[in-house]
């Protein structure tokens, strides 16, 4: 199924991805940072928009392949980076992780597509710690994303 947000159009296989995120592991199984533990139960209450928009590519939100905490906002938020995988294909469109030297890069919020405000999502043909299991071809979603904090405990960040 084509799917175009922003700069990015993609040829996404919502059956294989959904059916992988089905029997897939919540991100906590692998994990046992505050982080982790707080991304997984602050997606289930998240805007409807960022609902749909994962829930229509297949992905279910608690099982991420990746995500930390890059700083605490000044609204007591949490920014948040991560990615996850798509059975597909990314047709045009790059990547918001632009280079600033040979070995590193940042994250450029131009080059990204807004979901919600606080939610954004890039597309890359790149894919880090990709299951072994996950259906071929594949690309990657990353998040940057400010997150609430909902913990019981207190939040470390």
């Amino acid at each position: 199924m084509i799917f175009e947000f922003g700069q990015y159009k993609l040829n996404i296989d919502v059956d294989k991805t959904r059916l992988f995120y089905e029997t897939s592991r919540l991100v906590t199984v692998g994990c046992t940072c505050s982080g982790c533990h707080n991304y997984e139960q602050a997606v289930k209450n998240i805007s409807s928009e960022v609902v749909e928009f994962f829930n229509d590519l297949g992905v279910d939100m608690r099982k991420v392949c990746e995500v930390y905490v890059n700083c605490r906002n000044s609204d007591d938020t949490l920014l948040y980076g991560g990615f996850y995988h798509l059975c597909g294909t990314l047709l045009t469109g790059k990547t918001a992780w632009v280079p600033t030297s040979a070995s590193t890069s940042h994250w450029q919020e131009s080059q990204a597509f807004q979901i919600a405000p606080g939610f954004l999502v890039s597309f890359q043909t790149e894919c880090d710690l990709l299951e072994n299991e996950f259906p071929m071809p594949s690309l990657q979603m990353e998040i940057s994303a400010n997150i609430p904090w909902v913990l019981s405990k207190q939040n470390p960040y």
